[in-house]
């Protein structure tokens, strides 16, 4: 068993991540371009801190963490901690890693992480669905802080029985659009061009509306862009005689959908018949037909999210001091402010 600290990543450390993505079934916030996109566009080189752990010459784990300095604190985070919504460490689905050995690993890392940061704070951590193999979550001393919702989608009809009242509101604004136009759903774009033109605009209209006034550096169609030949992106929209109305960048795997960043335009005219959320039904119809097993909200607390939910996922978070201004900050996290403070940094 070897364990190595990683500052850069390097052609080694490129190897074995696609080494274990070959290998695994990862989900996009685990892959290497995810990663090294987000790096891009947020950090410097020094403030990598990856965890390698290798069997004979395998990789077997790797941690993808960074250091954030807020507060004139340095907090040790994941990769991708802010635009992420589901975070963990990358495991090969053949290593067996019980409790004891992880334990061991574990306290390895802390002894060579400690003197690099005052406080661990790891969260965006399921250990449900497509995250099931989580040591950390499933051996450590892990707190609930959140949940995700999500629609099983082999239990959708019967949903929608419960929900008559809100797709008949759904059917009278899809009758409204085609009183003014042609209405389209467009399954999946195509062309690259069209790809890069609607990725500007889910960004722009995201950010264009009133309620949205924080985005993270990551937040642009610059991030996203370097993910439009991703054969498990999909980018769906909703078209009002030719033009979009509404946009959905969204991410298939395992009969999973995940609903990445929805959006719709920000015209006056057309909000009061709620494209974005007839979109979202096309969507969820169209999945629930080609036989998915989940349609995935992915992380955030919206009121539709919640309404149209019949699953939650929970999310965990672990925390640790690693020296005195760590236990300070722990503290000092006790005032909301501090703790909204550190969520966002």
């Amino acid at each position: 068993m070897k364990i190595t600290l990683k500052r850069d990543i390097d052609e080694s450390l490129k190897n074995d991540w696609i080494y274990l993505e070959k290998n695994n079934s990862f989900f996009i916030f685990q892959t290497l371009l995810w990663n090294l996109s987000w790096l891009k566009e947020n950090h410097k080189q020094d403030d990598i801190l990856i965890v390698t752990v290798h069997d004979k010459e395998n990789p077997v784990i790797i941690f993808p963490f960074c250091v954030v300095k807020k507060f004139n604190f340095k907090i040790l985070k994941w990769i991708g901690h802010d635009i992420s919504d589901y975070l963990g460490p990358l495991i090969n689905k053949k290593y067996k890693l019980e409790s004891i050995l992880f334990t061991d690993i574990w306290d390895t890392i802390i002894k060579l992480i400690k003197k690099e940061c005052d406080y661990i704070f790891l969260d965006k951590q399921t250990n449900e669905n497509f995250f099931s193999n989580n040591p950390i979550v499933r051996y450590l001393n892990c707190k609930k802080y959140n949940e995700t919702y999500g629609i099983n989608l082999t239990k959708w009809d019967k949903l929608k029985k419960y929900k008559n009242k809100s797709l008949q509101k759904f059917r009278w604004s899809k009758k409204k659009l085609l009183e003014i136009g042609n209405l389209e759903f467009v399954k999946k774009i195509e062309s690259d061009d069209e790809k890069k033109d609607s990725i500007k605009k889910i960004i722009d209209w995201k950010k264009n509306k009133k309620n949205n006034l924080n985005f993270s550096k990551s937040f642009s169609d610059k991030f996203y862009l370097n993910f439009i030949n991703d054969n498990n992106i999909t980018i769906s929209g909703l078209k009002l005689n030719k033009s979009f109305i509404a946009l959905s960048l969204g991410y298939e795997k395992n009969e999973n959908y995940l609903y990445l960043v929805p959006s719709y335009k920000g015209d006056d005219d057309l909000i009061r018949f709620s494209p974005g959320k007839i979109l979202m039904i096309e969507l969820i119809d169209y999945f629930e037909s080609q036989k998915f097993k989940y349609f995935d909200f992915c992380d955030g607390k919206e009121t539709y999210k919640e309404n149209w939910t019949n699953n939650k996922v929970d999310l965990f978070e672990y925390t640790k001091s690693t020296n005195f201004f760590g236990i300070v900050l722990n503290f000092l996290l006790k005032i909301k402010k501090y703790k909204k403070g550190l969520k966002n940094c």
